[in-house]
């Protein structure tokens, strides 16, 4: 099958959940077989990507989002008409909005992956004042509507998502497939000498290690961690916090660790290596996830227990979905400063009973691996497919 997909940026230029999901993803399907192109924004970066990652950037400009939006249409439309895909497979709603069904063959489903609902999260994010923050909300709207209703069906990585998918746009439930993210195994794994790590990374053996990788926006829940903080040291004085990732809200969090005289516990990495990730996750003695909202999956969630490092989260969207299943004792009551320390305090103290490291890889293996993915995202594939050529043919019958 031949598979022409749009995503963002490539995630070794800029981390994030959707551009890691479509660098893993692309690799996945690659591996079950199928004839792969991935259209991205490089923006004139050196690219370090397997030979079907295409930058759809040309000339030196600096360019604003409808001049990406206009790359990522003249690249679909010359990639669609050279490399003929059996599905075309985009990612993310406002890089392909000028994407009519003019420049996609009738007989080609549009399958969407849906990674969230973009006007929502900027909403979230919006500081500006509330007349300008309803018309951006409104604009970015309507243009994920224009989208979607071209869309022969989606996949979405949670029930979470598949909800506000349908609620929002008027998407029947029957064309919407919940197919759960993965992670690459082989990467992240438990070292093989965590005891080493550890004293690598200068963490003595009686600390405890909270790890929590996250972009530095509102809605990651950063501040209500750095707060439960203050309660947890007062109980477990020999806890230690690092966060890494980066984002807007960068100075405002390191105020906020001075305010609470919290600089000697709590510690903002910035962006880390591919490689340093692994390593953070591995020398944990749990991974926080402390969204407030709008968690569609949560990759680091399952990266943590592929690498048997339990993890604590908030019990909303698709973080509740991942760990409920696995042990309920993993979610915070609430995502309030009171409702994580709660439970953190809890389990370091041994008074709360969570899954063991052994467990963690375990359960990551049975149900978090990227042929699994394929696998499913192939069945759904196949069936658009047959449903796209029944109805050219209906047509056909009508003229």
């Amino acid at each position: 099958m031949k598979i022409l997909a749009s995503g963002m940026e490539w995630a070794k230029h800029r981390p994030g959940g959707l551009n890691h999901y479509f660098a893993d993803y692309l690799m996945a399907m690659n591996q079950c077989g199928h004839t792969v192109e991935g259209l991205i924004s490089a923006e004139r970066k050196e690219l370090e990507a397997p030979s079907y990652i295409r930058d759809v950037i040309t000339g030196s400009a600096k360019l604003g989002t409808y001049q990406r939006m206009k790359f990522f249409h003249t690249s679909i439309r010359n990639r669609t008409l050279a490399f003929q895909p059996d599905v075309f497979n985009p990612h993310f709603g406002l890089y392909a909005s000028l994407v009519s069904r003019r420049v996609i063959p009738a007989h080609v489903p549009i399958v969407s992956h849906f990674h969230g609902p973009w006007a929502q999260e900027s909403l979230v994010e919006d500081s500006g004042n509330q007349l300008t923050k309803f018309i951006r909300y409104q604009l970015k709207k309507k243009v994920e509507h224009t989208t979607y209703r071209r869309s022969d069906a989606f996949i979405v990585l949670s029930n979470s998502f598949r909800d506000i998918l349908s609620r929002e746009f008027d998407i029947p439930k029957e064309s919407v497939h919940r197919i759960p993210g993965a992670v690459d195994i082989e990467r992240f794994r438990p070292s093989e000498d965590r005891s080493s790590l550890r004293e690598q990374l200068g963490i003595r053996k009686e600390q405890k290690v909270l790890f929590c990788a996250r972009r530095l926006v509102r809605r990651m829940g950063i501040d209500q961690l750095i707060l439960a903080m203050t309660q947890i040291l007062r109980e477990v004085p020999d806890t230690l916090l690092f966060i890494a990732g980066q984002g807007a809200l960068k100075d405002e969090y390191e105020r906020l660790i001075d305010e609470h005289h919290l600089r000697s516990s709590v510690r903002l990495l910035g962006r880390v290596s591919e490689e340093d990730l692994v390593r953070w996750y591995q020398a944990a003695d749990v991974s926080i996830v402390p969204t407030r909202t709008l968690e569609g999956f949560g990759l680091v969630t399952t990266e943590s227990l592929a690498c048997g490092t339990p993890v604590l989260g908030t019990p909303y969207g698709g973080t509740k979905e991942i760990l409920e299943p696995f042990s309920s004792e993993l979610l915070f009551r609430d995502g309030t400063p009171a409702g994580i320390a709660e439970k953190v305090i809890s389990v370091m103290k041994g008074e709360c009973s969570i899954p063991s490291r052994e467990e963690c890889r375990r359960h990551a293996l049975q149900h978090y691996t990227w042929d699994k993915v394929a696998r499913s995202v192939t069945s759904v594939f196949e069936q658009a497919i047959q449903q796209r050529k029944e109805l050219v043919k209906y047509e056909s019958s009508l003229l």
